[in-house]
């Protein structure tokens, strides 16, 4: 998890280790290609720059992946 682990903020962090385990690269394309989550936003208490920059990056860890 080389990006992810490149997270400074803590929430963004955390948020994105659970993207890059719970989603698909699919459905973290999709997510990164619409809007942010409020839901998530709201569970997670992120703002929407760092729910963007947490889907990229759990994204990016599973293309290295692959």
């Amino acid at each position: 998890m080389e990006m992810i682990d490149q997270l400074q903020d803590g929430k963004t962090k955390a948020f994105a280790k659970h993207c890059f385990e719970r989603f698909s690269p699919e459905e973290l394309n999709s997510a990164a290609e619409g809007s942010p989550n409020q839901a998530e936003m709201e569970h997670w208490g992120i703002t929407v720059g760092q729910w963007e920059e947490a889907v990229a990056a759990a994204l990016a860890d599973h293309q290295s992946q692959g």
